[in-house]
């Protein structure tokens, strides 16, 4: 066990009792790699600094060549936006593993460090300072489960997922959901929620029927359907009234499984891959069709004669 672990969080108890002013241009970002910092929160930030002020110190790690920010990256492009030359801040002198340590413990009680911040950090203190995972729970006082699940996300989640979660194109809770995938998958699913900005209810719904596709071919249906498919899941939950009676329950539902029945039939005939079918798959799926005809006409009917007779 390395010893620093023997000193929990020795970092505490020689923590400034205040802060000090440090000239901006002595100040480097570092633990920026492990953060998703987005423009927007950045001129939030930018907001109160000239409202308020600095409201709290940067937390900096004094190296022989200067300092780095542990905690405070938006206060820091903020104080740049806005001109300023210094910045109060707690000054530290410890090792790069418990500053790494640190980073977490400052957000330990905000919403501000994602699961996917914090398996960067993870996987940071894994790979390179050589920590095991059971280290890597004690120096962050966690569980090894919430090590885990942290490790996992980050190293089974491609790197064009990661690079989108970074460029704010997808929100960590849409990585959360990705990472069910297998690899393989991950990619189209990403294409797809953000060509037709799937929120995350949706995009968990597309996973699910992605794990549950038992075909290259229903996968790409539903890459190519998913609003449809998504549409249906949906609705699933609206097919009982508790006010209706058992036959008018029975007519809602098959009222709406024939609406999504009908719009899957429309969306796959319109489809550009119907025209591009070779022409003997043609032959054996399209003058089929032409059984449905009557039985519409005569469904048609049926209704119409029903809605006259309600009307009257």
């Amino acid at each position: 066990m390395l010893h620093w672990l023997a000193m929990g969080y020795f970092w505490q108890k020689i923590a400034p009792m205040e802060s000090i002013k440090i000239k901006i241009d002595q100040i480097k970002e570092w633990s920026n790699e492990f953060r998703l910092i987005y423009p927007e929160a950045v001129r939030n930030m930018e907001l109160s600094m000239q409202s308020n002020g600095q409201l709290q110190p940067l937390i900096l790690l004094k190296n022989d060549d200067g300092y780095y920010i542990i905690d405070g990256i938006k206060r820091y492009r903020a104080a740049l936006a806005l001109g300023l030359t210094e910045l109060q801040s707690l000054v530290f002198e410890v090792t790069m593993v418990m500053a790494k340590t640190m980073i977490i413990h400052y957000n330990r009680h905000s919403s501000s460090l994602s699961m996917y911040e914090q398996g960067l950090i993870v996987r940071s203190l894994v790979h390179d300072h050589g920590l095991s995972q059971k280290e890597v729970a004690q120096a962050l006082r966690q569980s090894h489960s919430w090590v885990c699940r942290r490790l996992s996300l980050v190293e089974r989640l491609l790197p064009e997922v990661q690079d989108a979660l970074r460029m704010g194109s997808i929100t960590v809770s849409h990585g959360r959901e990705l990472v069910k995938l297998p690899r393989g998958n991950q990619g189209p699913a990403l294409e797809i929620i953000i060509k037709e900005g799937l929120n995350c209810r949706e995009s968990a719904i597309v996973v699910e029927k992605l794990l549950k596709a038992k075909s290259p071919k229903e996968a790409e249906y539903l890459y190519s359907q998913c609003r449809e498919v998504i549409r249906q899941a949906m609705h699933g939950e609206k097919l009982y009234d508790s006010r209706l009676s058992v036959h008018g329950n029975r007519l809602l539902k098959a009222r709406e499984l024939l609406r999504l029945q009908i719009n899957i039939l429309s969306g796959a005939l319109k489809s550009e891959h119907t025209a591009q079918l070779p022409a003997e798959q043609q032959a054996m799926v399209l003058p089929a069709m032409n059984d449905l005809v009557a039985p519409m006409n005569q469904l048609t009917e049926i209704i119409y004669q029903t809605l006259t007779s309600y009307e009257r």
